[in-house]
């Protein structure tokens, strides 16, 4: 049974002796039991802000209870510390970009589905979507707090580098999450 609690103290207790392969063990045993998540955490609601899916907030370790809405996309962005994003329902696709030649370039793409977890380093760079028509959930570990981070996110369109501006950024992720969904046949 999954006590968020626990959980936390868990991740925390990994982190600080083994770092983040550790925290991806834990995540993987949490995700593979979606539904006992889903019973000790709420998916946000439409209208909730993004500081409503903290679930601890410290400056070792944040837990995010993330909500990725049906077609969601985000324009690329860096956390600059390690992440651990379990996936526990749903799918959530990631395109990861290198630096080069004073712009971003793929580098690769990672679907995690349902049950799924992965490392992120704190280097990478990636743009994050829900290719479902249904909501996405997961619990993501960051190793630090990334609210308080000094972050960088780029243009959708021109990928011109800028400092991570948490309004602009769901901005942003508004007008491409609009842009993917079908047209309504006005008849």
């Amino acid at each position: 049974m999954f006590e968020l609690g626990q959980f936390v103290t868990e991740c925390r207790m990994a982190a600080s002796r083994q770092g983040p392969a550790s925290v991806l063990e834990i995540m993987r045993q949490v995700v593979a039991d979606p539904e006992a998540i889903k019973s000790a955490v709420s998916a946000l609601s439409p209208s909730a802000s993004i500081a409503d899916a903290i679930l601890h907030r410290a400056e070792d370790v944040l837990v995010f209870n993330a909500t990725l809405p049906p077609l969601m996309t985000s324009p690329p962005h860096d956390h600059t510390m390690w992440a651990v994003i379990g996936i526990y329902e749903g799918q959530e696709a990631n395109v990861f970009f290198e630096r080069r030649e004073g712009t971003l370039r793929e580098k690769n793409r990672r679907s995690l589905r349902a049950g799924e977890a992965i490392v992120l380093e704190p280097e990478v760079i990636h743009a994050v979507s829900n290719p479902l028509s249904t909501h996405t959930l997961g619990l993501h570990v960051y190793g630090g707090d990334l609210f308080a981070a000094q972050r960088t996110m780029w243009h959708p369109h021109t990928l011109e580098e800028l400092p991570y501006d948490t309004p602009q950024f769901f901005k942003w992720v508004a007008e491409m999450t609009k842009a993917r969904r079908p047209k309504r046949d006005p008849s």
